[in-house]
């Protein structure tokens, strides 16, 4: 079935990392990376809500290349994002206990948020380069609270897919990023329906 821009579903997601270093090389000889992905599409936009996901990966070696399954680690979606949808991907290496990580993080995206002043901006329906700079300052600001936590910032990106152009959303695509302690793939994929590989993202409403 060819892709329909304004009805089909994408999903971007995390096809597979290798942690090239560790940010701390102190102790013990594995890694506990995290990762916090925000997205904002138009639903979102009138919604006044971010998409939030967390995904812990523990006991990874340096060096070593982690593989998801099937699709991937979803980031976003599957949903159909209206004119565009704007990602931010945030890498953290734990210096704690992952299974009580999730929630802590999530508090500490809304609560930047709310300082932010964010529902009030996306309520007022701001392009995608101004969405894309909301998501970037909220996640240097969530990075910065994790690292005061003891945690250690691995790698982080921001960018918008947007539907009207000749490849809507760049879809079928993947996309290689890094830097010095992570390399990693995002790919965006038609996908009707959640692939059941990791934690889903969920609506996080915004005070």
């Amino acid at each position: 079935m060819a892709f329909d821009r304004f009805n089909s579903r994408i999903a971007i997601t995390l096809g597979q990392f290798t942690l090239l270093k560790r940010a701390d090389l102190l102790f013990d000889r594995y890694s506990e990376p995290y990762i916090v992905s925000l997205a904002i599409d138009t639903s979102n936009i009138h919604k006044g809500a971010l998409t939030f996901n967390y995904m812990p990966f523990p006991k990874v070696r340096q060096g070593s290349t982690v593989s998801m399954l099937g699709d991937g680690h979803l980031l976003y979606g599957p949903a159909n994002p209206g004119e565009y949808v704007a990602l931010s991907l945030l890498m953290m290496e734990s210096d704690g206990d992952l299974r009580e990580a999730g929630e802590r993080i999530r508090d500490v995206v809304s609560s930047k948020a709310v300082d932010l002043g964010l529902k009030a901006v996306m309520l007022a329906n701001p392009g995608s380069a101004a969405v894309v700079a909301l998501l970037k300052e909220l996640t240097a600001f969530t990075a910065g609270r994790l690292a005061s936590d003891g945690d250690d910032e691995l790698f982080r990106t921001e960018g918008a897919f947007l539907r009207d152009q000749p490849n809507p959303y760049h879809v079928n695509r993947s996309y290689r990023q890094g830097n010095d302690f992570i390399d990693l793939e995002l790919r965006i994929l038609p996908l009707d329906a959640p692939n059941g590989e990791g934690s889903a993202p969920q609506a996080l409403p915004l005070a």
